[in-house]
């Protein structure tokens, strides 16, 4: 499929800059416009491109300005990254393109499936809901280390990296519910046998102050 079509379509999918179609939270999951691009089409299955074009173009938007916060970029570079990103899908065979008509239907290739698994894992974090009810979630994780060392590394780093709260070396607490997050870890990690999440209704004083501010630094509650 020739370059130019692609961007024909682009253009004329991509008239002014609109809102997503989709949550915000797809575009804050991943950090690159392919990878959002792959976490659209992984969600809906098989997608227009006159569709997912205009929602791309949103992506690049916001990460356009976090980037180069201090420039401006006409519509006509946008459209290019856009059209340069399945391009660059295309050929790394993580997506199939399908001419329908005058548009172009695209869906993910196995390879392309397992990238957009790495990329979720990559970017797993805790949902927040509505509304807190001011309770606490605790993961414990007695880990043996002798034999599972790795694993426990692993899973301490990647509990960091999703900024849950070390009150000790083995205890993790988090304001909302992480179960289906630490499951999927835990397991990933061959580790799921030594790691348990409950609720926790009351806490020592000094530590909940402490939880708090941490994750209000951290701009979750």
């Amino acid at each position: 499929m020739r370059y130019e079509k692609i961007g024909t379509i682009i253009r004329r999918a991509t008239p002014a800059e609109r809102p997503a179609k989709f949550t915000p939270e797809q575009i804050e999951k991943f950090k690159t416009v392919g990878a959002v691009a792959l976490g659209i089409i992984g969600t809906l299955g098989v997608v227009a491109l006159t569709i997912l074009a205009p929602n791309i173009f949103v992506a690049v938007n916001k990460l356009f300005l976090e980037k180069h916060p201090n420039r401006r970029f006409s519509k006509k570079e946008k459209d290019i990254k856009v059209a340069q990103t399945f391009y660059y899908l295309k050929r790394s065979g993580l997506i199939i393109m399908k001419p329908i008509g005058s548009d172009i239907k695209i869906f993910l290739t196995k390879l392309g499936k397992k990238r957009l698994n790495q990329l979720n894992f990559h970017s797993l974090s805790v949902p927040k809901p509505r509304k807190w009810n001011g309770k606490w979630w605790q993961v414990a994780a007695d880990i043996p280390t002798k034999e599972h060392r790795i694993g426990a590394d692993l899973f301490r780093k990647k509990l960091k990296n999703m900024k849950f709260y070390p009150l000790q070396r083995t205890l993790w607490f988090h304001p909302y519910d992480p179960r289906d997050q630490i499951e999927l870890i835990a397991e990933h990690y061959g580790i799921a046998r030594f790691v348990t999440v409950m609720e926790i209704s009351r806490l020592d004083l000094d530590d909940l102050m402490r939880m708090k501010e941490y994750f209000k630094n951290e701009r979750i509650l």
